[in-house]
């Protein structure tokens, strides 16, 4: 026996002897644990992060058919201790605990809690899953270790091996399973050494009954760990011969679709794709490595099917096949973008919102398999997180402009769990659906704490206004009321940041034509603070600005020394200083309208915009920037983040700092 050989197997008893080992903080009985049998959990959290917590809780890690799946688990309090009982399901390998109390955790200072289970039917033995459940909670460069348990950089490419060969060695059905990372791990080991082994691996998984997925990972082996090509063509050929419509041919037909030029030549390709390569019963590792993704070739149907009014309703059929991961992003482009340019057929919109978040809500009762990581209570917690962020306001003003507002409004109670009515896109749509619903109270309420936390509209500042001018007879104080709901820790914080970012940079010189073509200089505004906000027809959160933009702008209404200038830049269209003209007209918003020069050549009027770009390093439009009375650029506000009060708020406390700058 070599010594490095030797050295090893001392690790490994080393290891195990750990294993059995109890913590201060950890123990179970019976000391002996098995698979489908009942074990007690003790913990005491004396000295963690959770010492004197009254709440303790954990999520269980368990490792059944290769695979982890995490569950909640309840502790009552046992003295020092608190202990829980917990049933192992009989097809288990391995469990690992992460202890909860509060919003504190402990995970055993990254080294995790774990328990390696012996098997209730083999004498002696580990339960399958046991050796590599330890293996893999320890070796993330291989993707199979537990998402966010444990920060650990892992253990060398050679103990893996070793786990992966206990595994095999000792539940041989796990051969297939686990071959493609035995090779991996034993190439990184033995170097060219490791040769003869994978040889022999090649052989077994080239067997006359052996799987696809076996020839698939031969195949691996011959090209990326041999580096063999006339072996890697052998198998090649195997597979050809033995699946002629299994993943390679798949992957060819996969990569055609990329490879037309036009939107309906790609349309055809993904319908053919989908008929002669259906998702179920695919291999999804093979198509994780080859990049083959059914979520793209669903959204691009969807899209492309949608844009040009395809006789066939891919929505409707598709939908149900997409991944919970790919939703989101379907639902952004298809629906999300829609509503807010206010663009389409809103009854087709509300039809698709419906049916994508009836497929969102199923995966909120089933957890996809990516997200099996997570226990059901943190499950709840993300997938809530994720339908918020993404989905929930557009789906609620859908609802609301179907007058479904009790639906409306079960979805706007939801959400505002997670944002703590700090989104004036949700405030705003629930103030509409409980001023539908005659709820004046709760409406009351709701613009109360919206206007503490600076998420409001327009629409809502004026039923504001009508309530306080119903019970007051008149608006006389109405200003004063208003900014005493402000939360003034965030009006304070605010302030502080912003002139903590105002900077003084010489600003390039320009000229452009104003709506009546009549031509403005900067030159000729020296002496008064000046505000250009440069934004775009085809700009979502550029026109989702201008409620706010239009509070400011209307505030300083009577200030001859501050002038704001709407700069219309980056247009493709031959018509859009007409159309821009028609909107800010027909939303009654009182700006003043530049368009930015169109230079010879150029597909774009991007002239002043472009220079300025370059000057200050930024790029994208929404850009705000507010120039002093010498024309130093000040500050730089960029994007918009959905609330109208806090964006006029911003512009002015911009404007005023500005004013007093040396």
């Amino acid at each position: 026996m070599s010594k490095k050989t030797s050295l090893l197997l001392l690790f490994i008893s080393f290891s195990f002897s750990v294993l059995a080992q109890t913590t201060e903080n950890f123990r179970f009985t019976p000391e002996k644990a098995y698979n489908g049998k009942p074990i007690t959990i003790y913990y005491n959290p004396q000295g963690t992060k959770l010492e004197g917590k009254n709440d303790i809780r954990a999520v269980v890690y368990q490792y059944i058919n290769y695979k982890w799946n995490a569950m909640d688990m309840k502790f009552t309090n046992a003295g020092k201790e608190w202990k829980a009982a917990f049933d192992v399901p009989a097809d288990c390998g391995l469990l690992g605990f992460k202890f909860l109390g509060g919003d504190s955790v402990d995970n055993n200072k990254d080294q995790g809690y774990f328990i390696l289970l012996n098997d209730k039917d083999r004498a002696g033995a580990m339960a399958p899953g046991a050796y590599i459940g330890w293996g893999y909670a320890r070796s993330p460069k291989y993707g199979k270790d537990i998402k966010g348990y444990i920060n650990f950089k892992g253990v060398s490419d050679t103990a893996t091996y070793h786990w992966l060969n206990q595994e095999i060695s000792f539940n041989q059905k796990s051969k297939s399973l686990l071959a493609k990372d035995y090779a991996i791990a034993l190439k990184a080991f033995m170097k060219a050494g490791a040769d003869p082994k994978l040889e022999l691996a090649v052989k077994y998984l080239t067997r006359p009954e052996g799987s696809e997925s076996d020839l698939l990972n031969a195949k691996y082996i011959c090209q990326n760990l041999l580096n063999r090509k006339d072996a890697t063509d052998s198998v090649t050929s195997l597979l050809n011969q033995r699946f002629p419509k299994g993943s390679l041919a798949r992957l060819t037909a996969y990569k055609n679709i990329s490879s037309n030029k036009d939107i309906d030549s790609v349309m055809a390709a993904s319908v053919r794709f989908l008929h002669d390569f259906p998702q179920s019963g695919t291999n999804p590792e093979f198509d994780l490595e080859n990049r083959i993704n059914y979520d793209i070739v669903y959204q691009n149907l969807m899209v492309f099917g949608s844009m040009k009014n395809s006789a066939t309703d891919y929505v409707s059929l598709y939908t149900d096949s997409l991944s919970y991961n790919m939703l989101p992003s379907v639902y952004y482009k298809l629906i999300w973008i829609a509503y807010h340019r206010k663009e389409g057929d809103m009854a087709k919109l509300a039809k698709y919102s419906d049916l994508m978040v009836k497929r969102l809500e199923a995966f909120k009762m089933n957890r996809p398999e990516s997200m099996r990581y997570l226990a059901p209570s943190e499950w709840e917690k993300e997938y809530r997180k994720t339908f918020v962020a993404s989905i929930a306001p557009v789906h609620i003003g859908l609802l609301n402009l179907r007058a479904k507002y009790q639906e409306a409004l079960a979805y706007e109670k939801d959400a505002q769990l997670e944002l703590d009515y700090k989104n004036a896109e949700v405030n705003n749509e629930q103030a509409i659906t409980l001023s539908k619903l005659g709820k004046l109270q709760d409406l009351e309420k709701l613009l109360v704490k919206s206007m503490y936390n600076n998420q409001s509209s327009t629409e809502m500042i004026a039923m504001l206004k009508d309530i306080y001018l119903k019970k007051h007879k008149s608006l006389n104080g109405y200003d004063a009321y208003i900014e005493s709901l402000k939360n003034p820790a965030d009006t304070k914080k605010n302030l502080e940041e912003l002139r903590s970012q105002m900077i003084k940079r010489e600003m390039p010189a320009w000229s452009m034509k104003d709506a009546d073509g009549k031509t403005i200089n900067s030159a000729d505004l020296k002496g008064k603070t000046v505000i250009l906000d440069f934004w775009a027809t085809w700009c979502v959160p550029c026109k989702a600005s201008f409620p706010g933009m239009k509070l400011a702008v209307e505030k300083y209404k009577n200030d001859p020394n501050v002038v704001f200038y709407f700069v219309d830049t980056e247009e493709f269209k031959s018509t859009y200083k007409e159309e821009n003209i028609k909107y800010l007209k027909d939303n009654n918003y009182p700006f003043n309208l530049l368009f930015d020069n169109k230079l010879e050549g150029a597909k774009t009027n991007s002239e002043v915009f472009s220079r300025i770009c370059k000057t200050f390093t930024i790029s994208g439009i929404p850009q705000k920037l507010i120039i002093d009375k010498n024309g130093f650029l000040r500050f730089i506000s960029i994007g918009f983040k959905g609330s109208a009060t806090g964006l006029a708020d911003e512009m002015s406390d911009l404007i005023e700092i500005t004013k007093t700058a040396n």
